[in-house]
């Protein structure tokens, strides 16, 4: 797991500072669910997918750059580099949108338990 957070970056460590807040957010939210804080995790998970992009972006950009540079005039480009180098810029899409999943999962319980105490 040590590995996967390495190959994602920085971003990884954003998304799961963010990813925490949210998760604590959304536990609230099933205890007492309030329009409030409904509107909080919706503004927080839009710049949690925002985030997850950019850090697909970022790393995106940093593997093509490393490929295009390590690259000798004559010589084919390294496909294992390149693809061992996209499959860890798409790391913060996995931690990323699997933590907004369990979120959100969270957030249609704290609905169905707001419209259970209200009939």
């Amino acid at each position: 797991m040590g590995y996967y957070f390495r190959a994602g970056g920085y971003t990884t460590i954003v998304l799961v500072v963010l990813g925490l807040v949210l998760l604590v957010t959304a536990a609230q939210f099933i205890r007492q669910a309030t329009p409030r804080r409904l509107a909080f995790m919706r503004a927080l998970s839009l710049a949690y997918v925002l985030f997850t992009f950019g850090g697909i972006a970022t790393n995106t950009t940093v593997v093509l750059w490393a490929v295009v540079r390590a690259h000798q005039p004559g010589q084919p480009y390294d496909l294992d580099m390149l693809m061992q180098g996209l499959g860890e810029a798409i790391t913060p899409a996995g931690i990323g949108l699997t933590l907004l999943g369990i979120v959100w999962v969270m957030i249609a319980v704290g609905v169905r338990r707001a419209h259970d105490t209200e009939a």
